[in-house]
């Protein structure tokens, strides 16, 4: 395969399942180039099949722009999982997987609002209901933001209220985009379903009194718990 054809489906994959908003601009052609090592021809190459897919377009000062093809939604009021649980009352419960360092991918960095490359924390969970795994969560945070929060709470505190706790500040659900996929074979080891199973997929930001991302989290999510 082509190096073209090959950016230009890891683009379409951070595309389809990011956060993005439609008419939001990409990085430019030469930021994309050094974000995954390959020349400026292949990156246009790569940005002219998703054009000619309807994925992109070119904007305004000829910059490449995201052309949205799903329906999202956003401004909905932010409760934390524990919370809503028991609001259903069921008991909630989690098992955290891993904290660690690592470069945010495309999609991330444009949801964390930082430069492609940039280093983040990333926390990954099973949130439980009865004890039964429902969520598998991977959440991002800048790691000026992570550095303010005790790591070792994770597993019995919620992310919510440490990083308002963290920030001493209120935070704020900013976008929210739900969608089906299917079950990879981490999540559906994590959630006890066979790979491929149907699941949903909830893709938030979460941001500070200033408009700035504090945390961006992808979760799939056992769909027969949940309403949206």
């Amino acid at each position: 395969m082509h190096a073209y054809r090959r950016l230009a489906a890891e683009l379409t994959r951070e595309l389809t399942d990011g956060v993005w908003r439609n008419g939001e601009a990409l990085p430019s052609e030469n930021a994309l180039a050094r974000a995954y090592t390959v020349s400026r021809r292949t990156v246009r190459q790569a940005l002219d099949q998703l054009h000619g897919e309807g994925l992109v377009s070119k904007g305004q000062g000829r910059n490449t722009v995201y052309l949205e093809r799903a329906l999202g939604r956003s401004g909905e009021r932010l409760v934390d999982f524990p919370t809503a649980a028991r609001a259903a009352g069921l008991k909630p419960s989690t098992r955290l997987l891993w904290t660690r360092r690592r470069i945010a991918g495309l999609s991330e960095a444009h949801a964390l609002k930082i430069a492609l490359a940039t280093e983040v924390m990333e926390i990954c969970r099973v949130r439980m209901l009865d004890g039964r795994p429902v969520v598998r969560q991977a959440s991002l945070l800048p790691l000026a933001v992570a550095n303010r929060l005790p790591m070792e709470k994770l597993a019995g505190a919620s992310l919510y209220a440490l990083l308002r706790a963290g920030l001493q500040d209120e935070i704020f659900l900013s976008l929210e985009h739900v969608s089906l996929l299917r079950a990879s074979g981490d999540e559906a080891e994590a959630l006890a379903v066979p790979e491929g199973a149907a699941l949903l997929r909830v893709q938030r930001v979460v941001t500070d009194v200033r408009g700035m991302p504090v945390e961006y989290s992808n979760s799939a999510l056992e769909a027969s718990f949940f309403r949206f």
